[in-house]
């Protein structure tokens, strides 16, 4: 019986560039290194939410941005 080998469509091209990313051995071991390095400072999305809101204040993430641009300039 032949193998057959399924094929995936992905339409999301930042996904794409994730996936080959991840399947070149030195982004792979980099990625690792990260991992090992850092970990430590891991924590849930809903609470680094909080922080980044507690951060900002009443201020918008696009005010912030817009501000960042303005003093790189």
């Amino acid at each position: 019986m032949a193998h057959v080998k399924k094929v995936y469509q992905v339409s999301d091209p930042a996904l794409v560039l994730r996936l080959q990313a991840l399947a070149e051995p030195e982004v792979a071991s980099y990625i690792a290194s990260l991992k090992k390095r850092f970990n430590r400072y891991a924590m849930p999305i809903d609470e680094a939410r909080k922080v980044v809101d507690s951060a900002m204040g009443t201020r918008t993430l696009t005010e912030l941005l817009h501000e960042a641009r303005e003093q790189a300039e």
